[in-house]
């Protein structure tokens, strides 16, 4: 008995000391991005518009915990390999939920790169920013002209535009869109060039996006190293159990062999974690 409570405890505290890292990370995360927001308040009615697009931080671990207990409620798997294919596939859910947050954010980035030519030349040719941003929303692919046609349809209704361009900011929570919406706040209120700032919004947007590209692209060897380890465990394991499948079922249901899997997973769930944080740096 003495035997199984000293690993249980040990991967216990190792999970809790996981929990803790990540908890104390989101926190620090969310304090630096309330730091960096603007002081100005808003009215109530904006404060209710969420952002375009969230994290579903708990979405991954909801789906795959029943899928891994039933595991050991129908087949009978030991419960510390079942726990490890919780973290495993959790992590793996996570980072999935993240690549699909940053491929949106990304898209709505070069969107509006494109959108910004379009208000050069409007403005350029003596319109007014409403008309602009109207013959912008038309010639804009979705998603962003769903959010460029609902900034014209709150100007048409009488909303107060530095409220309307705040909440675009609010809307879609990235450096490029609070400065956007920064710039058309303060050309509104104090007038001068905008064609001039919008021509220089719209290099620094590409240049952003293409210096994403290239951390993208030199973090890229990291993910690949750690997902083609993680091929090579699963595939020998295949092979193990395909050579002799009494035998590897046997060692999976001691207690030596369960635990070494356990550990394993565990383990697999740290470097997927680790190498998510380390390749995912900020601009």
């Amino acid at each position: 008995m003495t035997g199984i409570l000293i690993p249980a405890g040990g991967l216990i505290m190792a999970i809790a000391g996981l929990v803790i890292y990540w908890y104390r990370s989101a926190t620090r995360d969310f304090i630096l991005q309330r730091l960096n927001d603007d002081d100005t308040d808003t009215p109530p009615e904006f404060e209710m518009e969420g952002p375009f697009v969230v994290r579903h931080y708990l979405l991954p671990w909801l789906v795959v915990t029943p899928i891994c207990v039933s595991l050991a409620l129908i087949w009978g798997w030991p419960w510390n390999i079942v726990l490890g294919l919780v973290i495993v596939a959790g992590f793996i859910g996570t980072e999935l939920d993240a690549w699909i947050y940053g491929w949106r954010l990304s898209q709505m980035e070069s969107q509006l790169a494109d959108a910004i030519d379009v208000l050069i030349a409007s403005v350029s040719s003596g319109a007014s920013l409403q008309a602009s941003l109207q013959q912008a929303s038309e010639y804009s692919p979705m998603p962003l002209r769903g959010e460029l046609f609902e900034m014209v349809a709150r100007l048409r209704l009488g909303d107060a535009p530095p409220d309307v361009f705040n909440l675009l900011g609010q809307r879609v929570p990235t450096e490029t869109f609070r400065l956007f919406s920064t710039t058309l706040n303060v050309n509104w209120t104090v007038g001068g060039q905008l064609a001039e700032t919008l021509a220089a919004i719209g290099s620094t947007i590409r240049d952003r996006l293409a210096i994403a590209r290239q951390i993208r692209t030199l973090s890229t060897q990291g993910t690949l190293t750690t997902l083609t380890v993680l091929a090579v465990v699963w595939f020998m394991a295949a092979m193990m159990w395909q050579s002799d499948p009494p035998r590897f079922t046997a060692f999976l249901q001691s207690i030596v062999g369960s635990w070494l899997v356990a550990v394993s997973l565990f383990l697999q769930g740290v470097g997927i974690a680790l190498v998510s944080r380390i390749s995912r740096p900020k601009i």
